[in-house]
């Protein structure tokens, strides 16, 4: 049999003990939360090892802010890190590198998302909404699209419930999934004790992986017609000079993209555009 390769792209909205931003700029909330971050991504992997499949190499994509969350010396063994910024495919980097399966972990909802906890999409400085081919999409969406993009398939995804129900809705119910939190609002969660979340973790990773056979790349339909909305018209003004984008409002943009790959890196742009943006205003 051969040896099945996994690529986990983590976030840290969704992990178990975060209900704000503002934990994640006080150092001491932080240096907890990187901890049971680093201890939650350690239970998914020793759950993929504990399959009864042989497992390849492992790479973690360390996808929250500037990549610079995960505590490597603390992480399992013989896996691989990517970290730092800029990244050409940010969340997904590396993946088009010989993978059959993905982890969405300590993900968080779309834009949007009424109720969810820290809910945006790439940035919550820059971007309102994002549909692709008419479809509202979040983070979960388009890097399952990339991975998809390469021949690799969702395998499971975690974060609070409002995630784990529109990852269900978009992909059906054959993806594992790990609820780590409720949310309550925007800004406050019911969240559940670290050790049960790691305990399931491990077990539905394990589900996962020996339940690979089943799984299929999710790939989206090309061409792509993308739609892309704005927080403010003085993003737009900048992201108007970006070509083959056409502005329909002040805050509102559409493209056609030949494939998710070229879409990906369209969105990225309007991100840093944005980020510029941002400090004109301060």
């Amino acid at each position: 049999m051969e040896k099945i390769n996994v690529f986990i792209s983590f976030d840290i909205e969704g992990v178990g003990v975060v209900s704000s931003w503002r934990e994640l700029r006080d150092s001491t909330d932080l240096t907890r939360i990187r901890r049971i971050a680093t201890e939650e991504v350690n239970a998914v992997i020793r759950g993929i090892r504990n399959s009864r499949v042989p497992i390849g190499k492992i790479t973690i994509c360390d996808s929250h802010g500037l990549g610079e969350n995960l505590l490597i010396e603390q992480l399992e063994p013989g896996i691989h890190l990517t970290k730092g910024s800029p990244r050409m495919y940010y969340m997904i980097e590396g993946i088009e590198q010989g993978y059959d399966l993905l982890f969405l972990i300590g993900y968080h909802a779309m834009a949007g998302t009424t109720g969810s906890g820290m809910d945006h999409t790439y940035s919550s400085r820059v971007i309102y909404n994002v549909k692709i081919n008419g479809r509202n999409v979040g983070e979960a969406e388009i890097n399952t699209g990339v991975a998809g993009h390469y021949g690799v398939a969702l395998a499971m995804v975690s974060g609070d419930d409002l995630l784990i129900k529109a990852v269900k809705k978009f992909f059906g119910t054959q993806v594992e999934t790990v609820i780590t939190k409720y949310g309550v609002s925007r800004f406050a969660a019911r969240c559940r004790h670290p050790l049960d979340v790691q305990k399931e973790l491990e077990m539905k990773s394990k589900r996962a992986v020996e339940q690979y056979k089943r799984r299929r790349p999710f790939r989206i339909k090309t061409p792509i017609y993308a739609e892309v909305e704005v927080l403010n018209s003085l993003i737009g003004d900048l992201v108007e000079l970006i070509p083959d984008i056409k502005r329909i409002s002040a805050r509102r943009f559409k493209f056609k993209s030949p494939d998710i790959l070229r879409f990906y890196r369209i969105l990225r742009l309007i991100c840093v555009l944005g980020g510029y943006a941002d400090r004109l205003l301060t």
